[in-house]
């Protein structure tokens, strides 16, 4: 029988230690894949949070310096040239739809308590398949109604349909009171310190500014595993018609998105070095004590004409044997328990997500998959040294213990 031969009918026996390695393999990377699963929600959880709960849509427009210098009215768009930016981006594919966005800030007053605000003007909100509902309503019919969030309401002891006045900073020009009146309390609730608590109708924000610019344009796609496509398409198209603009993704404008992604980095990481340190320990500790106990019968094999290296190699296949079951357990313990939590939509609340939401394990293939080959690489070296001394092994010596 080949090396390979061997060391097949030596796991198919079963023996305890070989299978309680296997097992021992596929719960380390059951959980590994798991705890990625756990990330990749929390990940999917926040971009919908950013996205669209705090309205920064897939893709951003700037013109170009405006994100870096932070200075919005120094480089925003001009009228005529907004008109071309929405017009362009509008009429590109993948596309859902498009809003104007204007920062602003200033004091807002109801005559008995005052309060700085920092807001957001937004233009109409475009009903779409693709863009779920947003936080913050804005009726249409009033010029002049602004949405707060329910932390800025309280501090000014506000509620739907009281009114207040909003005095912004102009940059260039003299303040000037706008006269306002409150028509949806939105909660805050997990939304990040980025978020903007008042929010107004584009004109209304154009107004406190005494400005005809437009600061930005968020762009929500039809599909947003094309995010880096589109961004690209549309900076062409834009640049073709002589606009200058930059465009970014929302992962560049979320503070929290980059500040989770560094942390469950770094968790995935300490957890992924323990659990390929206990595969490894696994499996020289069960090729060691396997070699131990058959060293007659690898004797006999040695003086039947086997060679040295096909002792190595049968030792290295048997670890490998031992992984790739373990794997195959993995895979299916990963699946089965991932779809018991999903059905069982356990809720569960954390400051990353937006109220009470299921918690839904989205298993990722891609880190699964990087999992696989790291723990069959692991296995392999962790598999060298007790092969090697297995091959090592005098036939006398062996046979005389």
């Amino acid at each position: 029988m080949s090396p390979h031969q061997l060391a097949l009918r030596t796991i198919l026996r079963a023996r305890p230690r070989s299978v309680v390695a296997s097992l021992m393999i596929a719960a380390s990377l059951s959980v590994l894949d798991l705890f990625a699963g756990h990330i990749a929600s929390v990940r999917a959880q926040l971009e919908y949070q950013a996205v669209f709960g705090e309205r920064l849509g897939h893709l951003a427009i700037f013109r170009s310096g405006t994100a870096h210098d932070g200075r919005p009215q120094s480089k925003a768009f001009g009228p005529a040239e907004a008109v071309r930016v929405k017009r362009i981006v509008a009429a590109s594919a993948g596309v859902a739809a498009v809003m104007p966005q204007m920062s602003v800030s200033g004091i807002a007053s109801t005559g008995k308590r005052s309060a700085l605000f920092f807001g957001e003007g937004i233009g109409a909100d475009v009903a779409s398949p693709e863009v779920p509902e947003l936080p913050g309503k804005l009726d249409p019919a009033r010029r002049n109604g602004i949405a707060l969030g329910s932390g800025q309401a309280r501090s000014l002891g506000v509620s739907s349909g009281s009114k207040l006045t909003l005095t912004g900073v102009p940059p260039d020009a003299a303040p000037v009171p706008l006269d306002a009146q409150v028509v949806d309390v939105f909660s805050t609730e997990g939304l990040s310190s980025g978020a903007r608590p008042l929010l107004m109708p584009f004109e209304m924000a154009q107004s406190l500014l005494y400005t005809e610019r437009t600061e930005r344009f968020v762009v929500f796609l039809s599909n947003p595993a094309e995010l880096e496509e589109r961004r690209m398409a549309l900076l062409s198209a834009l640049r073709v018609d002589g606009i200058d603009a930059e465009i970014r993704s929302w992962k560049d404008q979320s503070v929290a998105f980059g500040q989770q992604r560094s942390a469950s980095d770094l968790a995935f990481d300490s957890v992924a070095g323990m659990v390929f340190a206990v595969i490894a320990a696994t499996v020289a500790f069960t090729i060691s004590m396997n070699a131990l106990e058959r060293r007659r019968e690898v004797a006999t094999l040695r003086a039947l004409g086997m060679r040295t290296s096909s002792v190595f190699l049968m030792f290295s296949m048997e670890a490998l044997w031992l992984a790739a079951i373990g794997i195959a357990i993995s895979l299916v313990a990963s699946g089965l328990i991932a779809w018991v939590v999903n059905r069982a939509a356990l809720s569960y609340a954390t400051q990353h997500a937006l109220g009470r939401t299921p918690m839904l394990v989205e298993l990722d293939f891609n880190r699964m998959l990087m999992a696989v080959v790291t723990v069959l690489a692991v296995t392999l070296m962790a598999a060298l040294l007790p092969s090697f001394k297995a091959a090592r092994l005098g036939i006398a010596e062996s046979m005389a213990r």
